[in-house]
């Protein structure tokens, strides 16, 4: 059987799956990874069928969505029926579950973000060249050096 062929065969079983059903489980908690494997089908393949019919990204984007939903509830499940013997296992489960949840959904992204601030030396000088010109004339006075006084005045 030429590869085109099998090709074709292997796009029309997910097509008689249906895209719904398809969707349903992945926004439950199955991994692509999983159901192409469980369908025999790789993932250039499974990006030419997404890419096939109109809108049907835009649709595993919305399930991939639910599948963070999934997850993100998982977590919770699993933090607050946790037992002291399973605490480390426990919390493991959740960090993962939150891992997945926050690469699915930005929403469930909880990093700290840092804070970049940029300053720049110019503007220092622009603002205190400012602050300097409103100072009114009399007010600063002239200070004029005092000559350093020889080591020898100081031994007398």
């Amino acid at each position: 059987m030429a590869r085109s062929e099998l090709a074709k065969e292997k796009l029309a079983a997910l097509d008689t799956r249906g895209e719904d059903e398809i969707f349903e489980e992945l926004a439950s908690g199955t991994s692509m990874r999983d159901l192409c494997k469980q369908m025999n089908v790789g993932h250039k393949l499974w990006y030419k069928w997404l890419d096939g019919v109109n809108g049907r990204r835009g649709r595993y984007e919305a399930a991939l969505t639910e599948a963070a939903h999934f997850y993100a509830s998982r977590a919770v499940r699993t933090a607050q029926e946790t037992e002291p013997a399973t605490v480390n296992a426990d919390r493991l489960k959740v960090d993962t579950d939150k891992w997945i949840a926050s690469k699915l959904n930005v929403q469930y992204d909880t990093r700290q973000r840092d804070v970049s601030i940029n300053i720049s030396v110019t503007d220092l000088h622009a603002q205190a060249a400012m602050l300097l010109g409103e100072v009114l004339e009399g007010e600063a006075e002239d200070v004029t050096p005092v000559a350093m006084l020889d080591d020898d005045a100081d031994d007398a």
